[in-house]
């Protein structure tokens, strides 16, 4: 899967967030570095429906 570079900078921020938490859940859209982009919404809005999921993928892969 490629990814453009407005879906990396979420992915690569989601990816920082897992690191330093070992976790990420959808609420942490909403608190920074997210917020800069517009949070939950500005997710959405660039990711799309995929956003959930992603999210999920990137945990499983990354805390596990």
């Amino acid at each position: 899967v490629t990814f453009n570079e407005v879906e990396r900078w979420w992915l690569d921020r989601m990816v920082s967030v897992i690191a330093s938490s070992a976790g990420l859940h959808v609420e942490d859209l909403d608190d920074a570095p997210f917020t800069e982009r517009g949070g939950t919404d500005g997710a959405i809005r660039d990711l799309g429906d995929k956003a959930a999921e992603l999210i999920d993928e990137l945990n499983a892969e990354l805390t596990a």
